[in-house]
Formats: structure tokens, C-alpha cells, sequence
């Protein structure tokens, strides 16, 4: 054999060298088609991404962590927030940083180093919760079903959550890099520790909001003032006008019930009758399943021939396939139409098809005010244009005035309360050094509502919020016996407590528990050093958004 190649090394050569140049090829064209098309979306450290990159690493990636944290890995969720920052959970602006982070942290996989090998990333994907079976170990069924059901819908593949898996991997590396240098006080640990496990015996008395902002009624002129210095803190909402189509898929009518035999009919009958029943509901199932798929095949046709054909027209196409088209008032988000409030399908992103609507950014390109394929109820698919929007702006006097005045309300009150808590405060310390209990001392300050007497509340206590703060023992733990804790005050209400007694609980695996919150001690602040190297990353990144350019 090897003799026989021999005599044909040149023609072997000159194939070889046609593969590699087909390949070279290949990979061109298609490097030309990801990058191709696609409107400018954001600049992060003087690279310009497009709409298409964002929708694949921001957007898309952003809900695929989500999807996947949700089963309970903590590392994911650390990912999540440490990567899109402070910003509101799920929103653009969330999904945006995590974007602009991935591609800072990307940056510093290679300046640092950091390249998760392919068995480190098969390792991590078959740890994650969302793939665990019943027994506990990974489910290649759960992964495969994920990989084929779950994702598609947000336009990625198995290579996308590999990618993911690489740049959580690389996280904590660089976590574990950036905070090489910083050292964990094993003894500030250990008195924290040691603190987490007292025993308190405490008082606590309440004070509620209501019947002091029932005394609170400003003047018109005291609402003006009010408004004309806060004017920025009162906006309408964004409005909305689509157009939109709901598909529906065309499920075929159930074929008539088999009759049930008797009950004194024979075995052979009764398992004749049970097949029977048993194929028909196989044959209802698949009809629907079929239906189904035509449908969704149905609604990807019909965005696919929107942006593939630039001239398609988003109502002839809509009348081509019989789909009826309705088309709203503006309405802002909360006042969405029924219809348009129906529940997104198998998402992992919460919320109704008017939130998805309301993601929508439009840009340069007419064919951003298109929706994609919103998945709702059941089976159904939405489909929409965006019409027109009604920007933001900050309310006249006499459109703010109402809100204005509750919103004064509130704050007087507050304040109020806050007073009220610090003087009623100081009352109680001096009739305790008089010798005086607790309740009697709330009496004497004023406080009408009933004192709580709690003897052991730990750690892990959950008492009644109504009551007590939900604080309560991070609140005392700190207090010497027969001290108050600085108040606790909330929006609605502020408490007074009272330490009568505490003591240290000693737990038979004190050293486990010990080695356990340093370990965690340590994660928080390596965790700390990469979240402030990516602040620092972020400010001089010059991250700048494209799309309403």
C-alpha cells in the first residue's frame, strides 16, 4: 500500500494543496458572512460590534446564563451579575454590560493567559444543575434536549454554551489571579464566625408610618415648590403603537372517541379496546406535534423572507399566508392591549409578549422595527412592526401634581418617622438606666403597638415580618446586653430593640463550619478584585452605544 502512494507523492501533493486552499476558501467566505450585514450597534475599547454580534454574545448569551443559572448554580449567577454590573435585572442596559464585559474579559483571557482547555469545559458543562438526571449525575438526554430544544429559539448552538462555559472558567481564574495578592484575616473570619452562631434574647417595638403620614397634608404651593425642584423625577412612560399577527398552527379536528366496551366484555376485548384508544391518542398527539412544527416553520419563513428581502412587505406577506393583522393605539407598557399580554413560551427571560415588544431597539435599518418570532402561550407565535413611539418626557404641574403630592407625602413622613424613632429612642435608654423595663419604657415614649419579646433568635431565625424586621439578628449581634441596636427604619415602619441577653453557641463542627467561611471569605474577595478591575476596565473602555446614532 504504502509502495503504491509512493508512486503518486506529486498528485497527492497537488490535491493536498487544493484541500488547504479550499478550506482557506471556505473559511473566508464564511468569516465574510458573519461579518457582513448587520447594523452598528456598540463600541467597547474602539472595536465597533454589530447587532448581530450583540444578539449572539449579549442578548442571546445574557438569557442562555439566566436559563442555565436557574437550577441553582451559584457561579453561573456570580457570573451574571458580576459581568452586567448594577444595572436593572433583564433589562437592555443589563444585557448591554454583559456584552461590552465578555468582551473586556475576553481581551484579558489573552493578556493574561487564560485558555480553559476543551476536557476543563466538558468537566464544567457536566456539573451544571440544568443537566443533572434524577440520579444525580449528568443527563446526556437533558443536555441533548437543551442543546435541540431549548436554545434555538435564541438563535445559538452547543458551541455557544461552550463558549460561555470558557469565559466562566476564565472568570474565576482571573478572579484567583487578580486576588493572588490580597490575604484573608483567619481571625476576623473566626470572630465573625463566632458571631453567626450566638443565641439572642431581644425586645422590639414597632413604630408604624401610616398614622404619621395621616397628619401630613401640604399646601398647593409646598406640592409646586415640590415639582419645580424634582421635575426630572416625574416622566410619562414610553408609548407604543405596533401592528402585529398572532399564528396560530392549524391543529386537525380529533377523530371520534372509541366507545368503551362493556364491563363484562372479554380480556381480548378490554385490551383490544385499550390499544385502539391508545393509537388514537398517539395519532391526536402527532397531528398536533406536526401542526405544530408547521406553524413554527411557518413563523421563521415569514421573518426569513423579511430581512432576506428587503423589499417584502410586511402586510402582503401577512395576507399571502391569510394571518389577520391588527394594529394598536400607543399605549405604555403597563397599559398593554390584552392580547399583547399573553405569556412568553419556554423563555428564561419572565414576562409578557408586550415586554419583549418593549426590548425591541430601533436603529438606522427599517427592519429593526420588526419583532422576531415572539413565542406565547402554548403553541402560538407574535409577530410585529413597530408603528411609532412616543419618547419619554417630563410631566407638566398639572399632570405630575397628583403623584407630586403623594411623593412629598411620603418624604415628610419619612423623615418624620425617622425623628420620631430617634426621639422615642432616647426616651427608652433613659427609663432603662432608671431601672424601668422595656414595655413599660415604650409606654412612657409613646408607642402604642405591642412590644415583642423573642428569647432565641439565631442565625437562621425567621420571625414574623409583620412584627419584627426580617434584620433582626444581623441587626443585634453586634449590640452588648442591655443596649438598644441603632433602629431599624423601613419604608413602612421603623423598629426599636432592645438586647437583654446573648451568648456564644459552641457547635460540635465548629472547624469545618470555620474552614467553610473562610473559603467563602476568600471567593468574596477575589470575587471583589476582578469586580473592581472590571469597573476600572469598563470606565477607560469608552463603551458607547451605536444604535440611536
Amino acid at each position: 500500500m504504502i509502495e503504491n502512494l509512493r508512486k503518486y507523492t506529486g498528485l497527492i501533493i497537488v490535491l493536498f494543496v487544493l484541500v488547504i486552499i479550499s478550506f482557506f476558501l471556505m473559511d473566508y467566505g464564511n468569516m465574510n458572512r458573519g461579518s457582513s450585514g448587520g447594523m452598528p450597534y456598540i463600541k467597547v475599547a474602539g472595536r465597533t460590534y454589530n447587532d448581530k454580534e450583540f444578539n449572539n454574545l449579549g442578548a442571546s448569551a445574557y438569557q442562555l446564563t439566566q436559563s442555565l443559572a436557574q437550577s441553582g448554580d451559584m457561579q453561573l449567577f456570580s457570573f451574571l451579575f458580576g459581568i452586567s454590573g448594577n444595572a436593572e435585572f433583564g433589562s437592555t442596559k443589563s444585557m448591554e454590560n454583559f456584552f461590552a464585559g465578555r468582551m473586556l474579559l475576553r481581551s484579558a483571557k489573552e493578556e493574561f493567559g487564560i485558555y480553559p482547555g476543551e476536557e476543563e469545559i466538558d468537566s464544567f458543562i457536566r456539573k451544571l444543575r440544568a443537566f443533572t438526571g434524577p440520579d444525580g449525575e449528568f443527563s446526556q438526554e437533558q443536555y441533548r434536549n437543551f442543546i435541540e430544544k431549548g436554545i434555538g429559539r435564541l438563535g445559538l448552538t452547543e458551541g455557544d454554551i461552550r463558549d460561555l462555559a470558557s469565559d466562566v472558567i476564565a472568570q474565576t481564574k482571573l478572579a484567583e489571579i487578580l486576588g493572588a495578592g490580597l490575604s484573608t484575616d483567619r481571625n476576623a473570619v473566626a470572630k465573625n464566625s463566632a458571631l453567626g452562631g450566638q443565641r439572642i434574647a431581644v425586645e422590639v417595638a414597632r413604630i408604624d408610618l401610616d398614622p404619621i403620614k395621616a397628619k401630613i397634608d401640604p399646601s398647593e404651593e409646598e406640592i409646586k415648590t415640590y415639582w419645580e425642584t424634582t421635575k426630572d423625577a416625574f416622566k410619562t412612560s414610553e408609548k407604543r403603537k405596533f401592528t402585529y399577527l398572532i399564528v396560530k398552527p392549524n391543529i386537525p379536528a380529533e377523530p371520534a372517541e372509541i366507545p368503551a366496551p362493556a364491563a363484562d366484555a372479554t380480556a381480548e376485548v378490554k385490551a383490544e379496546y385499550e390499544k385502539s384508544k391508545a393509537t388514537r391518542e398517539a395519532g391526536i398527539a402527532e397531528d398536533r406535534r406536526k401542526a405544530r412544527l408547521a406553524t413554527d416553520k411557518l413563523a421563521d419563513d415569514f421573518v426569513y423572507e423579511l430581512v432576506d428581502d428587503k423589499s417584502a412587505d410586511f402586510e402582503k406577506l401577512a395576507e399571502k399566508n391569510s394571518w389577520a393583522l391588527k394594529t394598536t393605539e400607543l399605549f405604555a407598557l403597563a397599559d398593554a392591549p390584552d392580547e399583547l399580554k399573553a405569556a412568553l413560551r419556554s423563555s428564561s427571560t419572565p414576562g409578557t409578549a408586550a415586554d419583549e415588544l418593549f426590548r425591541v431597539i430601533v436603529t438606522s435599518d427599517p427592519l429593526s422595527k420588526i419583532s422576531p418570532a415572539i413565542a406565547i402561550g402554548e403553541d402560538e407565535w407574535l409577530i410585529a412592526r413597530l408603528e411609532e413611539t412616543e419618547e419619554v418626557r417630563v410631566q407638566t404641574y398639572e399632570e405630575a401634581s397628583a403623584d407630586a403630592r403623594a411623593r412629598l407625602i411620603l418624604e415628610q413622613a419619612a423623615a418624620a418617622l425617622k425623628k420620631a424613632t430617634e426621639e422615642a429612642a432616647e426616651k427608652i435608654k433613659a427609663a432603662l438606666a432608671d431601672g424601668k423595663t422595656f414595655t413599660d419604657a415604650t409606654k412612657e415614649a409613646g408607642i402604642t403597638t405591642e412590644t415583642v419579646n423573642l428569647p432565641e433568635v439565631t442565625a437562621g431565625y425567621q420571625g414574623d415580618t409583620n412584627k419584627v424586621p426580617s434584620t433582626l439578628f444581623d441587626s443585634a449581634k453586634y449590640t452588648d446586653p442591655g443596649a438598644l441596636t441603632q433602629p431599624v427604619i423601613e419604608s413602612d415602619r421603623a423598629f426599636i430593640i432592645h438586647v437583654a441577653k446573648r451568648e456564644i453557641v459552641k457547635k460540635e463542627d465548629a472547624a469545618t463550619a470555620l474552614e467553610a467561611d473562610f473559603k467563602r471569605a476568600q471567593d468574596a474577595l477575589r470575587i471583589s478584585a476582578f469586580n473592581s478591575w472590571l469597573a476600572a476596565k469598563t470606565e477607560t473602555a469608552g463603551i458607547e452605544t451605536l444604535y440611536n446614532k
